[in-house]
């Protein structure tokens, strides 16, 4: 792995030269998904599931993984691929001010109690588990909403 403060000087996420990439985990209890609130842009403020970079060197299974429990302290493992997702954002002057390449995964919870809640941490201000049927009563990425379209989960 590459030190995270070594990369900061390299940082091009907000205006980029090419594409990043990242992860998203979907945690389903008894049709309710995790959801956790974004801390940072893009889309601070907005419900997303979690999910996070792609660091350089590091397998896109084992990044969900990570991801999923710095943001939520669940630890979990991959079930399968849930779909991928192209994040296209464009500032007031049409240029490209965020692009990624979303891998999504199913995932299980491996350790804990299942009716344990999610805590927010890292770059999360809230975790929670959501009825399907409640999805669209919240301010979700549009990037998790195409996602939630394909796989008909709450926006049938």
């Amino acid at each position: 792995m590459v030190d995270k403060e070594e990369l900061t000087a390299f940082d091009t996420r907000k205006y980029p030269v090419r594409p990043h990439i990242g992860v998203g985990v979907l945690l389903v209890r008894d049709n309710h998904l995790m959801l956790v609130k974004r801390k940072y842009h893009p889309d601070a403020g907005y419900w997303s599931i979690p999910g996070g970079h792609l660091d350089l060197g590091e397998k896109v299974e084992i990044a969900a993984v990570r991801e999923t429990f710095e943001e939520t302290g669940f630890k979990v493992k991959v079930s399968r691929l849930a779909g991928i997702i192209d994040k296209i954002m464009y500032d007031t002057e049409g240029k490209i001010e965020y692009h990624y390449v979303l891998l999504n995964y199913f995932v299980e919870q491996i350790e804990g109690d299942d009716n344990q809640p999610p805590r927010a941490a890292d770059d999360a201000l809230d975790a929670r588990f959501v009825p399907f049927e409640q999805l669209k009563s919240y301010k979700l990425t549009e990037s998790l909403i195409e996602l939630l379209k394909q796989l008909k989960i709450g926006y049938n």
